[in-house]
This record gives C-alpha cells, structure tokens and sequence, in this order.
C-alpha cells in the first residue's frame, strides 16, 4: 500500500510538472495560409470567417478592418516574393489596424517583415490599441535592395521584443500600407520556430505509462531455471 501511495504521489507530482510546463511554453504562430487573397482577416482566426468567406483555426484572435491578406505569387507579379512560409501575407491599411487576443499572451512578440518604409509596432494591455503601452517594435526601411521582376517585397527580417504584463492587442498603425508581414508569433520570441508541446493530458498519461511500468518491472518476481526440466 506504501509502495501504490508513492507511486501515485510520483504520478500526480509529474504530471503537476508537465502541465506547468506545457502552459509556459505554450505560443501561438500565425502564417494566414488559407486566407483570401486581398481579403479583410477579421475573424478568420476567432471561429469565424475572412471577407472572402474562409475560415482558419480558431485562436482567439481577431483584427481590425483595416487588416488584409495577399497571396504571393512565384514570379512576383503580385509585388511579394521569398515569403519566410508559405504565399500568404498580411498588410494593414487605415486607422483600424490592429489585432486583438482578448485571453491575453505574455513574455515576448515576434514576426517577419518586409517593408519600405521605417514603422512601429506597439503592443497594448488593452483592446483595440488602448490602454497602457507594454512595448514598442520597431521596423526598419528595406526599400532599397533589390527584388527581382516586378516584386516590391523581397527582403525579408525577423524581430522580437520582449515585455512584461499581459498584451492583449497589438497596434500597427504606425506601420500601416508600405510594410507587409508574415508568421506572427505570440509568447516566444526565438528566431527559430518553436516545437510543437504536447498537451498536459498527453503528457500526464505518458508519465503515468512510464511510472507504471517501472513500478511492475519491480513487483514482477524473476523467473528461474527448473533444473529438472
């Protein structure tokens, strides 16, 4: 009984630890593969749909009117090319851009960015770009190296910031029209994608698995050679 009640500590202190893990670690990375080509985003990443009615996975985040979406095209004719993933890219226009990620993330922001022109990004702890300043991103003018065909963007940068709070909305007014953007990510803010965390229960289930075939390697008497066989 000694012995169950350890390894049920053992299993419940796992996989307290895993859980704790996995929130901390958990990002969210946004590459708008599957939005409408010159399309309002909207709620195509809030359990709803783009203007042009296609719909991603729901994260929890919604954007601003002003914010669009645009397909690459290979000869870059479409004035896009090199996309850090994929074809599609995000760009705002007008006074309402902005994102907003009402549950809330923290530690840092990351995103790609091609642009011809100096901007900033600012990070809010309110809706909509309100409420109190977090941090500050700044994106520098590339319009100066050379693209290929009729491409306007090709050059491509990544940046990051680091914060403390929680954001809930991400302003680009500051970086609206001649700048384009491509795989933001929320809670992180290495320059390499982050693997994939399994989900707390996954994790809770495999440390369980692991500790109970130990504990019954254990219990299980060792066979012995009949020397009369």
């Amino acid at each position: 009984m000694l012995r169950k009640n350890k390894y049920l500590s053992w299993v419940l202190c796992a996989g307290m630890t895993l859980f704790s893990y996995s929130a901390s670690a958990s990002i969210v990375e946004l590459d708008f593969e599957g939005a409408g080509d010159f399309s309002n985003l909207l709620n195509f990443y809030n359990g709803g749909f783009d203007s042009a009615g296609n719909q991603g996975v729901n994260h929890g985040i919604s954007f601003g009117s002003g914010a669009f979406t645009a397909v690459a095209a290979d000869d870059g004719s479409s004035g896009f090319t090199n996309l850090p993933s994929g074809q599609t890219l995000l760009f705002f226009e007008g006074p309402a851009s902005w994102l907003n990620f009402e549950a809330g993330f923290t530690d840092a922001f990351a995103l790609h960015y091609s642009s011809a022109q100096v901007g900033q990004i600012m990070i809010f702890d309110g809706l909509a770009g309100t409420g109190n300043l977090l941090a500050s991103l700044n994106i520098s003018n590339q319009f100066d190296r050379l693209c290929a065909g009729d491409s306007y963007f090709c050059t491509w940068d990544f940046a990051s910031i680091s914060f403390s709070g929680i954001a809930r909305s991400v302003s680009f007014a500051q970086a609206t029209e001649w700048s384009a953007f491509d795989n933001l990510r929320f809670g992180v803010s290495s320059s390499q994608p982050g693997a994939p965390v399994p989900a707390p229960a996954t994790l809770l289930l495999l440390a369980s698995g692991l500790l109970l075939a130990r504990q019954t390697r254990r219990q299980t008497p060792k066979k012995t050679t009949n020397p009369l066989a």
